[in-house]
């Protein structure tokens, strides 16, 4: 369960890139949440924030779920 929660931290790494580096030469250290913050804010596109935080849902989700299958004991069902 610990490694399925660090997973899912990593991906919303925001503050760090954001305040250290801006996102660094020629984008190096842009995130995920970082990009969905400068489609958002930067290039006022919100609908395509809106769809990459969608993508992220269901990436997290697709993951969580095949994670949480495969780890599950027989005893679980």
């Amino acid at each position: 369960m610990l490694m399925l929660l660090q997973i899912i931290a990593t991906m919303q790494v925001f503050t760090e890139p954001f305040v250290i580096t801006g996102g660094g030469p020629e984008d190096a250290t842009v995130t995920v949440l970082y990009l969905i913050y400068k489609y958002a804010f930067l290039y006022n596109d919100f609908g395509g924030a809106c769809a990459l935080s969608v993508l992220l849902l269901l990436l997290l989700g697709a993951f969580s779920a095949l994670y949480l299958r495969l780890t599950r004991s027989e005893g679980d069902v």
